[in-house]
C-alpha cells in the first residue's frame, strides 16, 4: 500500500486533475489583468491580449484567492466525508466548509497562526505559500470575519462571484456517486443544494448562491462523460426548482444563445457582463467553454475582457479541464503554476476517496494518514 491513494482509472484521475489544475491555470493567466480594462490589456500585451503568464504578486503563474478558496472547499468536502466514514453519520458539508473557510481566513490574516493546534490538523495550512493575500474578495473576508467559524449563513445581500468561483470541488466529490446512479434526479438536487449552501456561507443574495449550485451540477455531469450542453440543460432544470432563479437562468440562457450565434467573440463576451457578480461570471465561463476550439482557446478568451479575468478564467478552466483532462492543458502553463503539486494532490484525493480504507484495525495506517491530512473536528 502507498499513500495517498491514486485512482486506478487513469481517465478519472486525468479529468479530476484537469478540473482543478485547469481552474488554477485560468486563475493564474487572469491574475495580472484582473483589474484592467480590455483596452489596457491590449495596450500592454498586444492585439491578441494576454496569452501567457505575466508577473503577478512577484512571480509567474501566481494563483489568486479563487484557487485558494477552491482548495479549502475541497478540504471541506473531504473532511466531511472522512468524519462521516469514521463516525457513521451523514456528511455535514456545511459545517465542514464553515471550518475550512475559517482556516482560509487565517491564511489571509496572520501567518503566525500556523503554529496553533488547529493549523496542524490541516495539511493545507502546512502549505506556506497559501499564506499570502491575493486580492481576496471583500465579501468573503467580511462574512468570515463576522462569523469567525460559526456555522451560519451570510447575512449580507451580496451576489459577488466569490461563491461560484470556488464551487468545482462539490461537483468533483459527487461525480463518483453520479457515475453509479441510474436515477439521477434526486442526486442532482443534492449536488445543487450543497453547492448553493456552501456559497451561502459568504454570499446572501440568491444569485450568488444559485450560480454555485449550477456549476457544481455541471462539473459533476461533465466529469462522468456528459456533454457540456446536456450538463447545462440538467443544471437549468435544477435551477428552475429554486425561488429567485430568474436572474441566474436568464444569464445562462443568454450565454447559450451567444455561444451558438456568435461564438468566440470578445464583443459577445462583453454583452454577458464583467464577471464580478456570480451569474455573470458563470455565464461568461459557460460561453467561453461552449465555443472553445480547445483548452487554450477558451482560456485566452475568458481572461481578455474588462472585468474579473481571474474568476472567469478559473470557471472556464474548471469546465474545460473536467471535460478534456489534464493532457489538454499546455505544458507551458502547467510547469510554472504556483502550488501545482498541492493542487494535484487534492485532485488525487477527490478522485480516490471512495477507495479509502478507514474502519478496521488493519486500516490504522491509512486512517492516521487521512485524519492528519483533513480536519474532522
Amino acid at each position: 500500500m502507498s499513500l495517498p491513494r491514486i485512482p486506478s482509472d487513469s481517465r478519472v484521475h486525468s479529468r479530476f486533475r484537469g478540473c482543478l489544475l485547469g481552474g488554477a491555470v485560468g486563475d493564474a493567466l487572469g491574475a495580472p489583468v484582473e483589474f484592467l480594462d480590455l483596452d489596457e490589456i491590449l495596450s500592454a500585451y498586444g492585439e491578441q491580449g494576454i496569452r501567457d503568464y505575466a508577473p503577478a504578486y512577484g512571480k509567474l503563474g501566481a494563483i489568486t484567492d479563487d484557487t485558494q478558496m477552491t482548495l479549502f472547499t475541497a478540504e471541506a468536502v473531504l473532511s466531511a466525508h472522512l468524519a462521516a466514514a469514521l463516525h457513521g453519520h451523514e456528511p455535514d458539508f456545511f459545517r465542514a466548509a464553515a471550518a475550512s473557510y475559517a482556516r482560509w481566513l487565517m491564511t489571509q490574516e496572520n501567518s503566525r497562526l500556523l503554529s496553533s493546534a488547529s493549523a496542524h490538523r490541516s495539511w493545507l495550512l502546512q502549505q506556506k505559500k497559501l499564506f499570502s493575500r491575493r486580492a481576496p474578495g471583500t465579501t468573503c473576508l467580511s462574512s468570515l470575519q463576522s462569523s469567525r467559524g460559526k456555522v451560519t449563513r451570510a447575512s449580507n445581500d451580496s451576489k459577488g462571484c466569490g461563491g461560484v468561483m470556488r464551487a468545482a470541488p462539490v461537483g468533483l466529490y459527487f461525480a463518483h456517486s453520479l457515475s453509479r446512479e441510474h436515477h439521477r434526479d434526486r442526486l442532482l438536487s443534492t449536488i445543487f443544494a450543497i453547492g448553493n449552501e456552501l456559497a451561502a456561507i459568504t454570499h446572501g443574495h440568491p444569485s450568488g448562491c444559485l450560480s454555485a449550485g449550477v456549476l457544481a451540477v455541471i462539473i459533476s455531469l461533465v466529469l462522468v462523460g456528459g456533454s457540456l450542453p446536456d450538463a447545462i440543460h440538467a443544471a437549468k432544470e435544477e435551477l428552475r426548482k429554486q425561488l429567485s432563479h430568474k436572474e441566474t437562468l436568464t444569464a445562462i440562457e443568454k450565454a447559450e444563445r451567444l455561444a451558438k450565434s456568435r461564438p468566440r467573440e470578445r464583443a459577445a463576451l462583453r454583452e454577458l457582463g464583467k464577471g464580478f457578480v456570480a451569474e455573470e461570471a458563470l455565464a461568461m465561463g459557460l460561453y467561453c467553454a461552449l465555443g472553445a476550439k480547445d483548452f487554450e482557446d477558451g482560456i485566452i478568451l475568458a481572461v481578455n475582457h474588462s472585468g474579473d479575468s481571474d474568476s472567469t478564467g478559473s470557471i472556464t478552466g474548471n469546465l474545460l479541464g473536467a471535460a478534456a483532462g489534464v493532457e489538454a492543458i499546455p505544458d507551458r502553463w502547467l510547469a510554472p503554476l504556483e502550488l501545482r503539486s498541492t493542487i494535484e494532490a487534492i485532485a488525487g484525493d477527490l478522485a480516490a476517496f471512495p477507495d479509502w480504507r478507514l474502519r478496521t484495525p488493519a486500516d490504522a495506517e491509512e486512517r492516521a494518514f487521512y485524519t492528519n491530512r483533513f480536519p474532522i473536528g
